[in-house]
């Protein structure tokens, strides 16, 4: 409500709810604003067993309490940021986590094994906005054991960050959403990754039937799913995979929000 504010805060100890969540494991916020009078952000301080964590579009997060958390939860297993740019306490318009999160991320939780990063603008916007670097994603992910690694709106990553990509040893599963500078170099690359068996493209324009073939060369892969990638034909993605999931067309809305979809056997034509 307008003007209204917690009785309990307390400036200098915002943290002083007495609420016990020492043993919680799994914590999903999701399109909510948190302030310090809110009754939200102590929350994150006092999760130290937690495995699982989901921030879907939450306004109100600062780099350093981020930071503090990850240096907490040294359990955490998977990890899944929605963010858009907003205009931060430097006055720049980015998302308000950084490089510098991702550091703190990967030197804190070595059991890391799921990492979903999703990045949303507001037109007329640019990749410059994200505050996450190529470099810093690679390094994540190089750091930890990641099995599972979605980027959405990524147009920081390029082909150059797939082969570096390409060296981890532990990544089974990669999905690429709206990643618009990645090319069939990229596909080159990709593969390289020693455990790789499990690849989706989401309107990944730049990525056309070339690179396809030199997937199905490689045989290395057990499921292919290509979606909204215009330059990508049906043709092109038959031999690929063991199991194939090919649409034309975005599958819904909610497909460009790193929601994963159930492969088959067959490839499936668009209506």
């Amino acid at each position: 409500m307008p003007g209204a504010s917690d009785p309990s805060y307390v400036s200098a100890y915002p943290y002083s709810y007495d609420i016990c969540c020492d043993g919680l494991k799994g914590l999903r916020l999701a399109h909510i604003i948190t302030e310090p009078e809110t009754g939200l952000r102590f929350l994150l301080g006092k999760c130290k067993a937690l495995e699982t964590l989901y921030l879907e579009y939450v306004i109100g997060l600062k780099e350093n309490e981020m930071i503090a958390l990850f240096q907490r939860c040294n359990n955490l297993k998977t990890i899944s940021l929605k963010l858009m740019p907003l205009r931060c306490e430097d006055y720049e318009f980015r998302t308000a986590l950084t490089d510098v999160s991702l550091k703190a991320l990967a030197l804190s939780c070595p059991m890391l094994q799921v990492v979903e990063l999703t990045f949303t603008f507001c037109e007329p916007m640019y990749p410059t906005e994200i505050g996450f670097t190529q470099e810093g994603i690679v390094a994540l992910v190089q750091s930890c054991p990641i099995h599972s690694l979605l980027l959405n709106g990524a147009s920081i990553l390029y082909d150059e960050g797939l082969k570096c990509l390409s060296s981890s040893q532990f990544l089974e599963k990669l999905e690429l959403v709206d990643c618009r500078s990645i090319t069939d170099a990229g596909m080159n690359f990709v593969i390289l990754a020693p455990c790789l068996t499990n690849l989706t493209l989401r309107k990944c324009k730049k990525v056309i039937d070339n690179g396809m073939a030199d997937l199905a060369r490689s045989q290395k892969l057990e499921s292919l799913t290509v979606i909204g990638c215009c330059q990508i034909s049906q043709e092109g993605v038959q031999g690929v995979a063991k199991s194939v999931c090919y649409l034309v067309e975005i599958e819904s809305p909610g497909s460009l929000k790193g929601m994963y979809i159930n492969t088959n056997r067959k490839i499936r034509r668009s209506p």
